[in-house]
């Protein structure tokens, strides 16, 4: 049931194992370029994520899984052939942003497309392609919770403003594989490009058929590098399969002696690294900044201000400015016994207040685990089998 409670009495036993994490983002394009590329594809280590799984119904009629069982838990191989491609005309995204930017330019192939959601998909941001639709003469019709479209794009070069989204210039470079170039400026998240192009590097090979693997997820693994910091991690970890040996930067920020650490570029993180450096403050009595967060206010919700709602249930003393959060150790006056109740909206938060709960003497309610669905299911699954 959407919203049940996830109840435990944590405590210094508590600990959670590793369980695959592999990366949305890398499963999500991989599966949009196998459309574009119309040919043969197996996605090894296919992640769950609602994004994608919605793009993968809209994409294709027909697929297959194959299951595989390792140490450390289930992976899957998802199996997809050019003649299962869909054939509708109309596809529902309920809340998933990515999967409408993405989609978009991928269905300007001549035919008539319509995308159905919810209003609140459809308050986002659609700007680029409003002005592309209206540059390229191309016919579209835009309600409060559909967009319908037919035209082809017909250039050589396109200039994609991402000061909104990097998800207009991955959808337009995906689209335009072998097609026409795509350049952008700079912008926040840039590494979301970078993995779109990485993603088409390993896709667009010039085999009959294509085989990949999907790298970890980063964002995911870092929730359990912390535990595994923290001694809260239940059995052993994996090496790490991320797509550059970099992105597992927490790790050694973990182990770092710094206070001030920049997630500009790692915005990602910002949820479970605050919450570890909580934990660090609180043992050790340093003061940490971290900067370069100022667009996360502009993610689903404002993170920045979930962040530090959450470190205050927890009794950790926080200050925000434009660009900057600063962590001060544990407010003297709180009560480490009392129970604490939260209703995160987002699969990161979630993240961080299960690690902190794990230092917290009293009982923690957590409401919503639903909402690691969309990016963490793995995490989700275990959740529910927990008694």
């Amino acid at each position: 049931m959407a919203g049940r409670k996830f109840e435990k009495n944590f405590d210094e036993n508590l600990k959670i194992p590793y369980l695959p994490c592999s990366s949305k983002s890398y499963s999500h394009r991989f599966l949009l370029l196998s459309y574009v590329l119309n040919r043969p594809t197996k996605i090894k280590n296919f992640s769950f994520s609602e994004d994608a799984n919605i793009t993968l119904f809209a994409l294709y009629d027909n697929y297959k899984f194959k299951y595989y069982n390792s140490r450390f838990g289930k992976t899957a191989e998802l199996i997809l052939l050019p003649k299962w491609k869909t054939k509708k005309e109309a596809h529902y995204l309920k809340d998933s942003g990515s999967s409408l930017r993405f989609l978009i330019p991928v269905f300007l192939d001549g035919k008539k497309h319509k995308l159905e959601g919810s209003e609140r998909l459809f308050e986002r941001p659609l700007d680029y392609y409003e002005k592309l639709f209206k540059d390229e003469g191309i016919e579209f019709k835009k309600s409060k919770n559909s967009i319908e479209f037919s035209g082809k794009l017909t250039r050589e070069k396109f200039d994609v403003d991402i000061s909104k989204s990097t998800q207009f210039a991955s959808g337009m470079m995906m689209a335009g594989v072998n097609q026409f170039d795509v350049n952008y400026g700079e912008g926040p998240n840039i590494q979301y490009i970078h993995q779109t192009e990485d993603a088409i590097l390993r896709m667009n090979k010039s085999s009959e058929k294509i085989e990949v693997h999907v790298p970890e997820d980063m964002s995911n693994r870092a929730f359990f590098e912390v535990l595994k910091y923290f001694n809260r991690l239940d059995g052993d970890m994996p090496k790490m399969k991320a797509a550059k040996s970099t992105d597992n930067i927490i790790g050694e920020w973990l182990k770092s002696n710094k206070s001030i650490f920049d997630l500009s570029n790692n915005l990602d993180l910002a949820p479970v690294f605050t919450a570890a450096l909580a934990i660090k403050s609180a043992m050790n009595g340093k003061r940490y900044k971290i900067i370069g967060i100022k667009n996360l206010a502009f993610k689903e919700s404002n993170r920045t201000l979930e962040i530090k709602k959450v470190l205050n249930l927890f009794g950790y003393a926080v200050s925000i400015g434009r660009d900057a959060i600063v962590i001060c150790e544990r407010t003297s006056d709180f009560d480490y016994e009392r129970s604490i109740y939260l209703y995160p909206k987002e699969h990161r938060i979630f993240h961080m207040a299960l690690i902190l709960s794990c230092f917290h003497k009293g009982r923690v309610f957590i409401k919503n685990k639903e909402c690691l669905k969309k990016s963490h299911f793995e995490l989700y699954s275990f959740l529910g089998r927990m008694k």
